[in-house]
C-alpha cells in the first residue's frame, strides 16, 4: 500500500498545471484494447468486442429494466433483474485477453450482502470468480478466499483495478499467476485492496470454440444461484489485453483526473459559454447542457454549448478527461436560462383614447311646450381621457347622431305649427 501511494503522489506531481504534460504523457501510454464508456450506447470505443446485455425477465440471467443515466459520478448504464441469478452483460472479443491482464471497472451494487458476483470467468459453469461478500472484495476459489479488509456499503461507486500478472506471459500454457485488486479513491489515491496467488489458472478468462474470449458482468453462474445483485451501475470498463500494468503505469493509466472547479457558464441566443479551472492530468474537457454538450482539447478551459433552446433553464457541468478515464462531474450552483426570456402574446381588441376636448352634450334637451324631446344621449359619451374600444366609440357616435336629428325634428314641427 506504502508504494502504491508512492507512486500515485510521484505521478501526480509531474503533471503541469494547464495539462500540456499530461497530454503528452498519455500519447505514451498503453491504450486499452477494449473501452465502454457507458454514456449513451454500449458500444466498445475501439470496435474490439461487442457487448450483449442478458435477455428480458424471465430469463437465465435477465434484465427487468436498463437504461442510461447520469449522476455526480458520471454517465452511466443501469439495470435491475428479477431473477436470482441476477442480470448485467456477458463480453465477447476476439482480442486474445490472455493470462496476463488489467481490467478497470467503476461500477456500484444495489446489494453486497451475501455473495453478489461481479466478473465471471468460467463461462458459468463454476462457482469460481471475483465477488461481493459481506461488503467486501473477494475472488472466490475452490472453497478459499482471498479478500480485502476495507467493507463498502451498498450503492458505493467503486473505480477498481484488476491486474493479472502471469509467471510467464510468453507462455499461454502457464496458468500460474497473481491476481491483484486495487481501489481509486475519491481523492484519487490508488490502494491495493488484496492479491491473490492463482495457481490453477481460475482468474483466465474463458476461450470459446470459435477463439473468443467471453467475460460475465454482474450476474451469478449455474453451479449455485442467488448469488447476484438485483441491480446496479456501470460507469466505465477498460481492459488491457496481454498487459499487466504495472504500479506506476496505473497511476497514469488508470487514475482519474480531479474535478474540475470554478464553473461559470453565461448564456446567449441558443448557446450558452462555458468556462472552467483547469486541473492536472486532464487531456481534454466536456462541457454538457441538457442533450447537447462541446469538448475542447487541454490546455483549453472554454467552450461554447450550441443547439439550446431561448427561454429554457440549463444546468451546465463539465468532466475532465484523462488517460484514466472521467472525472466527477463538476456543475453551476443553479440553473441558467438561454437567450432573452419567453414572452406571452395576448390578442386583445384594439383601442383610442378619447382626448380631453371632447364635448359632452346635455344629458336632456328642453323644448318650448317643457317636453323632453330626444332620449338622454349625454351619459353615453366618451369621459375623457378614457380608453375605450372602437365599438363602444362607434355605437357612441351613432347614438348622438340619431339624438341631433330627433332633435332638429321636434324644433321643426314646433316651429310650423306656430
Amino acid at each position: 500500500m506504502l508504494v502504491a501511494f508512492a507512486v500515485f503522489g510521484a505521478s501526480s506531481a509531474l503533471a503541469a498545471s494547464d495539462g500540456s504534460d499530461s497530454v503528452a504523457r498519455a500519447q505514451a501510454l498503453p491504450t486499452p484494447a477494449i473501452h465502454y464508456t457507458f454514456d449513451t450506447d454500449l458500444l466498445d470505443v475501439h470496435s474490439a468486442s461487442t457487448l450483449t446485455v442478458a435477455a428480458a425477465c424471465p430469463a437465465d440471467p435477465c434484465n427487468a429494466t436498463s437504461s442510461f443515466g447520469s449522476d455526480a459520478d458520471g454517465k452511466y448504464w443501469t439495470w435491475s433483474s428479477t431473477d436470482y441469478r441476477g442480470g448485467g452483460f456477458t463480453l465477447l472479443t476476439s482480442a486474445n485477453i490472455g493470462t496476463s491482464y488489467t481490467i478497470a471497472l467503476k461500477f456500484s451494487f444495489s446489494q453486497v450482502t451475501s455473495w453478489r458476483k461481479i466478473i465471471d470467468y468460467e463461462d458459468r459453469v463454476s462457482d469460481n470468480g471475483f465477488y461481493y461478500y459481506s461488503s467486501k472484495l473477494q475472488f472466490y476459489n475452490g472453497g478459499q478466499t482471498f479478500n480485502s479488509t476495507t467493507t463498502y456499503p451498498a450503492n458505493t461507486v467503486l473505480d477498481l483495478v484488476v491486474v493479472r500478472e502471469s509467471t510467464n506471459p510468453s507462455d499461454p500454457s502457464v496458468l500460474t499467476g497473481t491476481f491483484t485488486v486495487y481501489a481509486v479513491g475519491a481523492d484519487n489515491s490508488l490502494t491495493q485492496l488484496f492479491q491473490y496467488s492463482d495457481t490453477v489458472g481460475n482468474s483466465i478468462p474463458h476461450v470459446t470454440s470459435a477463439g473468443l474470449t467471453k467475460l460475465g458482468f454482474f450476474f451469478d453462474d449455474t453451479a449455485t444461484s442467488d448469488e447476484a445483485t438485483a441491480s446496479g451501475k456501470v460507469y466505465d470498463l477498460r481492459i488491457w489485453s496481454g498487459t499487466s500494468l504495472n504500479v506506476q503505469t496505473l497511476g497514469e493509466a488508470v487514475v482519474r483526473p480531479s474535478s474540475v472547479t470554478n464553473v461559470a457558464a453565461v448564456p446567449t441566443s441558443q448557446a450558452i459559454d462555458v468556462s472552467w479551472t483547469a486541473v492536472s492530468g486532464a487531456t481534454s474537457y466536456i462541457a454538457t447542457a441538457g442533450s447537447q454538450s462541446c469538448t475542447v482539447s487541454a490546455p483549453a478551459t472554454t467552450c461554447r454549448i450550441t443547439g439550446l433552446t431561448d427561454g429554457s433553464s440549463y444546468t451546465v457541468s463539465v468532466q475532465a478527461v484523462g488517460p484514466g478515464g472521467y472525472s466527477n462531474v463538476a456543475s453551476t450552483a443553479s440553473a441558467v436560462t438561454v437567450g432573452a426570456p419567453s414572452v406571452t402574446t395576448t390578442t386583445v381588441a384594439s383601442t383610442t383614447t378619447v382626448p380631453s376636448s371632447t364635448t359632452t352634450v346635455p344629458s336632456t334637451s328642453a323644448e318650448p311646450n317643457g317636453t323632453s324631446a330626444t332620449p338622454a344621449v349625454g351619459s353615453e359619451l366618451p369621459v375623457a381621457g378614457t380608453s375605450y374600444s372602437m365599438t363602444v366609440i362607434l355605437l357612441a357616435v351613432l347614438h348622438l347622431a340619431l339624438g341631433v336629428v330627433l332633435l332638429n325634428r321636434s324644433r321643426a314641427k314646433n316651429f310650423l305649427r306656430q
